[in-house]
């Protein structure tokens, strides 16, 4: 009874695992683009950022193989998250466990993408997840950089950097767009924010364009 009840829960993870990368991505153009920036002017609480990036978790666990590891570390995080966000208040764990949480996310979309045997147009959009994130990992180090060392940054209006500034700056260090706005001055923030760039371009040169020519080799008549 038990194996059996095991066998259809690993098959209905296998059919939803592809489609939970494509929710992945959509949550997370919505956190990134809509609801971060809303969140930022006081339009939106942080409380359904907070609650959007622990559902974004637990799609993340859907994506994984039915015996994958990396499903204990999302669920590890989970109740932490809950509770530091709705009941606690420290703003350092809080930090923490984002970052913890969002690396959970790329292992888990990770594991799913580039164990495929089969490049699908999920995978590609679980790959844009995966450098999404990346943008997301190096903002907590920016803010833990930030709050270590309040000149790390310099901007134009002269102002307290907040964090969704920081994810733009981030943003624009992955991308190599660099609008000059926001400057790191420290030699510490420098050095990430140079390390961020090359990753991003290694991510898109390599990684991602690989992907894209396994799809287009596998959908070619």
């Amino acid at each position: 009874m038990t194996n059996r009840l095991n066998k259809k829960l690993e098959y209905w993870q296998n059919q939803v695992r592809e489609s939970s990368l494509t929710v992945l991505f959509l949550g997370q153009m919505v956190l990134l683009f809509v609801v971060s920036p809303l969140s930022s002017i006081k339009v939106l609480t942080y409380s359904i950022v907070n609650g959007l990036q622990i559902l974004l978790l637990i799609v993340a666990s859907f994506a994984l193989p039915a015996r994958s590891k990396a499903r204990g570390l999302i669920l590890l995080c989970l109740m932490p998250m809950v509770w530091v966000f709705y009941v606690g208040s420290n703003l350092y764990i809080g930090l923490l466990l984002r970052m913890v949480g969002t690396l959970s996310i790329t292992v888990a979309v990770g594991q799913a993408v580039f164990r495929a045997q089969q490049v699908s147009r999920h995978q590609l959009l679980g790959a844009i997840v995966i450098y999404l994130n990346l943008a997301l990992l190096f903002m907590g180090a920016f803010i833990v950089l930030n709050m270590a060392f309040p000149d790390a940054f310099t901007t134009l209006t002269k102002a307290p950097l907040r964090p969704g500034e920081l994810l733009y700056f981030s943003l624009t260090t992955l991308t190599s767009t660099g609008y000059g706005d926001i400057v790191p001055v420290h030699p510490l923030a420098r050095s990430l924010a140079n390390l961020e760039a090359v990753v991003g371009q290694l991510f898109l040169a390599i990684l991602l364009a690989r992907l894209v020519s396994l799809n287009s080799a596998e959908t070619r008549p």
